[in-house]
């Protein structure tokens, strides 16, 4: 296989995701896919629109459409790793795809998380207040965002959230709990451990 993910990040943003991506381009030594990549490559956010109408983020996990890695290449090319959404919404096509990579759960507590989340919510309001002030590249995103979750066209319910955050762990954890395999190379990480768990896993020194 040409293309191979080492690492497969299952956590929702707003989890610690832009500190495990700077981490893992770092002990990897190679780029890892994160929302941020569509900045540089604005390219991308077509072939995720195409994905993400065949198979909806928030359904992913119940397809049993498999991804080969080939697809996955035109998604995230060159990666050696990927976190954050929306590719944390397939971490079950992504495990399959490549079945040694290591699989990193990031975790955060509830009510912070939404509180992050929200915060998110209403910067991209505040910024779509003023479609003037927006260069062409920052309206693209905000329609490629509007597209792939659709849930967001009005503002996002409290309680929906959280139930749909909890429900995406719960499904990881009980994949592990069912799934040996995947269980050996799952990690449940938290941001406050820091890199230990991480280097541990990978095997490599703590930087």
């Amino acid at each position: 296989m040409s293309f191979e993910l080492k690492v497969i990040g299952a956590g929702l943003g707003r989890t610690g995701t832009t500190s495990l991506h700077e981490a893992l381009a770092l002990l990897l030594g190679g780029p890892c896919f994160h929302m941020l990549a569509y900045r540089a490559h604005p390219e991308l956010m077509a072939p995720w629109s195409a994905l993400a109408r065949d198979i909806p983020l928030r359904s992913a996990v119940k397809s049993r459409t498999r991804i080969p890695a080939s697809q996955w290449e035109r998604l995230m090319p060159g990666c050696v790793a990927c976190v954050d959404e929306p590719a944390a919404f397939y971490w079950r096509q992504l495990a399959e795809a490549f079945p040694k990579a290591l699989v990193i759960l990031s975790l955060r507590d509830i009510d912070s998380w939404w509180e992050s989340v929200f915060h998110v919510f209403e910067d991209f309001e505040r910024e779509a207040s003023d479609p003037a002030g927006m260069s062409d590249e920052r309206r693209a995103f905000h329609a490629f965002t509007q597209a792939i979750y659709p849930e967001w066209r009005d503002a996002p319910v409290e309680a929906v959230e959280k139930a749909m955050f909890e429900e995406h762990n719960r499904r990881v954890l009980e994949h592990a709990e069912s799934d040996a395999g995947f269980r050996s190379r799952l990690l449940v990480w938290r941001v406050e451990q820091g890199w230990a768990p991480i280097c541990a896993a990978l095997g490599v020194e703590v930087p």
